[in-house]
């Protein structure tokens, strides 16, 4: 799903009046007749219902005394807070504040919280939130502060008219305070701050509303972010006359003492999500626990020394791996000093490779290795493990994670998952945000778990971005299905591995 930021949108807006000859009044009339229509089929009847209409200066002032006029005129007891010196509305929203005038809609000018009538909305049923929209970037204070704290402490029904109040439609950062939604109505395209967090958890329902926008102009849009939805993906079914050779061979390179489980999820997601064959190369040492946990996959046990990896052990899992479609490598390898050396000498082989886990902690040691990459490397690090490859802080990369990843994976020519509640996915040119998953997965073994179904999609042929984007949100398809049956506290790694046939089979042309 394309996404658009707020400079964009503005753009985008520009162009439909001047290109297409689209007045500003015409596109902010359809914005807000599309709201009421949104806010009818919920409510039904409208007649003798109390909204308080929250509006500020700019142009989402406008939308929400736009869609008074429609309250209105269904029935409501409409009450028009214009947070706003008349005299300074632009031209569109002039003309509606004019409209409700001569309408006799009851309009109150908030210079101060006192300015408020306290009584009409504590008895509103529904608060229709204009203040601020997309273009917000700033901090809210004094006024506009109390106002949005008074909004939030009523019981009514919160309608934001864009995105919520004090919600910063590109980064979703909550600036100061903002208005806690229980539904969002954005118009043409939906932006990041809709799907990012903070922002996601502040917008309630979201539903996008078509003002007419030229649909050229839609499809010729090239947008920065896309929000991953479950329209975006598809599967054939396979051919009749198919074999496992069809379908790749993914080798998983990692375990250690008390880490056999990572290869262990691994594999078996790597095989429930389709790959032909998979073979894990494991230390001797867990080859046992392995077998009788995964007897689906193959194992490939090499030498091990204190439980990890031995060094006299790695030429000849280079020999064995080289053949193999993929690489899969990290998953419960423990850091050992030698780590470093068999990335090297698996980066050399010039296979696809997703590096998770421990890899990314040897990684770490000298990430200017990727460089010398000539096949395609998808990372998957979470916000700690993606800190020590960039040598900065934690809560640095949480607050600044769009600009690193994007920056990351352009230096390194790499795709980069950064695994976070809002995952985000970045080939250096794009950024993705999946939509998928929920709290369960906050859970050991998850990411073992994501790493087996991107390496699988890889061997089975999709190029690193697709086999990347689809297995992240397949990932979190499956946990929403498997959190049905056992709930977020439950929910084991192993349940995702268990959801995924159902998960890829609503993905299949022929269930359409």
């Amino acid at each position: 799903m394309k996404l658009s930021t707020s400079s964009q949108m503005k753009e985008l807006d520009a162009k439909s009046i001047k290109e297409f000859n689209i007045p500003d009044i015409v596109l902010m009339e359809n914005a807000s007749r599309g709201a009421f229509e949104l806010i009818k089929k919920h409510f039904g009847k409208l007649e003798g219902i109390k909204v308080s209409v929250f509006a500020g200066l700019g142009n989402n002032g406008g939308d929400a005394m736009a869609l008074a006029k429609h309250l209105y005129n269904a029935g409501a007891n409409v009450l028009v807070n214009l947070a706003a010196n008349p005299q300074k509305l632009n031209p569109s929203p002039k003309i509606n504040y004019e409209i409700l005038r001569s309408m006799n809609v009851e309009i109150a000018i908030i210079n101060n919280v006192d300015d408020i009538n306290d009584v009409f909305l504590a008895h509103s049923l529904i608060i229709i939130d204009g203040l601020f929209g997309i273009g917000l970037s700033r901090n809210i204070e004094g006024l506009f502060y109390d106002i949005v704290a008074k909004i939030n402490n009523s019981n009514a029904y919160k309608v934001s008219l864009d995105i919520p109040s004090g919600i910063n439609a590109d980064t979703a950062e909550c600036l100061g305070i903002a208005v806690k939604a229980d539904l969002t109505v954005t118009f043409a395209l939906a932006k990041p701050g809709h799907f990012l967090y903070p922002g996601r958890d502040y917008c309630g329902r979201l539903e996008i509303v078509d003002i007419s926008t030229p649909k050229n102009l839609i499809y010729e849009f090239k947008p920065t972010f896309s929000a991953l939805v479950k329209n975006d993906f598809s599967l054939e079914d396979r051919p009749k006359n198919s074999h496992k050779g069809n379908f790749g061979h993914v080798a998983i390179v990692g375990g250690s003492i008390g880490k056999s489980g990572a290869v262990v999820l691994s594999s078996c997601a790597s095989i429930k999500s389709g790959v032909g064959l998979s073979s894990a190369v494991i230390p001797d040492c867990i080859n046992t626990a392995f077998e009788s946990l995964c007897i689906e996959a193959m194992s490939y046990p090499v030498n091990s020394k204190d439980g990890f990896f031995s060094k006299d052990s790695f030429g000849d899992m280079l020999e064995f791996v080289k053949d193999k479609d993929v690489i899969c490598f990290g998953m419960g390898l423990g850091v050992f000093d030698e780590g470093l050396d068999l990335l090297k000498g698996l980066i050399d082989l010039k296979k696809p490779m997703v590096i998770d886990a421990d890899g990314l902690n040897v990684l770490s040691k000298k990430p200017d290795i990727l460089k010398t990459a000539s096949a395609p490397i998808i990372l998957t690090p979470h916000p700690k493990e993606f800190s020590r490859l960039i040598g900065q802080p934690t809560q640095y990369v949480i607050k600044n994670r769009l600009n690193l990843i994007k920056e990351f994976a352009k230096n390194y020519n790499v795709i980069l998952v950064l695994k976070m509640a809002d995952t985000l996915i970045s080939d250096g040119e794009s950024i993705f945000i999946n939509t998928s998953g929920n709290p369960g997965l906050s859970t050991g073994g998850s990411g073992d778990v994501l790493s087996g179904i991107i390496a699988s999609f890889l061997a089975q042929g999709k190029e690193a971005l697709e086999a990347a984007t689809f297995g992240v949100f397949l990932h979190g398809f499956s946990a929403d299905l498997a959190v049905k049956e056992f709930g977020e506290n439950a929910l084991l790694a192993s349940d995702v591995i268990n959801y995924l046939a159902k998960a890829i089979e609503s993905f299949k042309i022929t269930a359409r």
